[in-house]
């Protein structure tokens, strides 16, 4: 699989970004780093030239009324795609995921709508946690195995987690007012980000298989980097005003970054 090595070192960063960050008692937001992983597979593939990598982007601010971040689609041993929809969280310096709270109001947790999203689309949604070592670290090393053992916590830098997992400790075993913090899913219901990209046969398949030709790109542009512009866009040549009133409806299953990994030859679009 594609960049499973640099996924490995790539969630050490971000760990060691995350506890040097928590140790200033600062903050970093989500968006930053889901950023930041967008660029750095860019520069992967600027770097590898592999053709087997490719990023689109909405051309205008959305975000799915859905909560997926990042759609990522996968090509697995069958020649199909495995479709992850990422919903991003970034812990705070005492180690809390503050927006995993107890849905007051409407009842209905950000958990609840990934899940209908597999339902309703075919995906497998995962909370992609952004973790490192909090004021209040816990104890203990990691104990979920993948196809190559069981990761070092700093793998955990990027990690996931399944939204019915959360679900069920945010709803079962916290108190209404209790925030939602790493303990909750370490050591035992945390994997590594890693397992996507390193592990076919291991990660859960999404509830749909798509080929590559039917995952939709209308409204997207394609992005890649160049040393020189850093992140660039192949110019459709269309509006976006236009663009966002037709597909306004059609848009509401999609992240605003869309990522193809395939594993064998390039796939080029036209």
């Amino acid at each position: 699989m594609p960049y499973c090595d640099k996924i490995r070192e790539y969630s050490k960063e971000v760990y060691a970004l995350l506890t040097e960050v928590f140790d200033y008692r600062l903050s970093y937001s989500e968006l930053g780093l889901t950023d930041q992983l967008v660029l750095q597979i860019a520069r992967w593939e600027y770097q590898m030239q592999s053709g087997q990598v490719e990023i689109y982007k909405t051309t205008w601010p959305i975000e799915s009324v859905w909560g997926n971040d990042i759609d990522l689609f996968i090509q697995n041993s069958s020649g199909a795609y495995d479709w992850y929809a990422l919903q991003a969280k970034v812990m705070s310096f005492n180690g809390a995921f503050k927006d995993l709270r107890y849905p007051w109001r409407s009842g209905r947790g950000q958990w609840d709508m990934l899940l209908e999203h597999e339902q309703e689309f075919g995906s497998k949604g995962f909370y992609l946690l952004y973790c490192g070592r909090s004021q209040a670290a816990p104890t203990g090393v990691p104990t979920r195995s993948d196809c190559l053992g069981v990761p070092a916590i700093e793998e955990l830098g990027l990690g996931i987690v399944d939204p019915q997992i959360i679900r069920n400790i945010r709803l079962n075993t916290l108190r209404h007012s209790q925030l939602f913090d790493f303990t909750q899913v370490f050591p035992d219901h945390i994997d590594s980000f890693r397992k996507l990209f390193c592990c076919d046969e291991e990660r859960t398949r999404s509830v749909a298989q798509f080929q590559k030709e039917k995952i939709d790109i209308k409204g997207y542009r394609k992005i890649a980097y160049s040393p020189e512009e850093g992140l660039s866009k192949d110019d459709l040549g269309v509006d976006d005003a236009k663009y966002y009133e037709e597909l306004e409806m059609d848009m509401r299953e999609r992240a605003r970054v869309r990522i193809i990994v395939s594993q064998n030859e390039a796939n080029d679009r036209t």
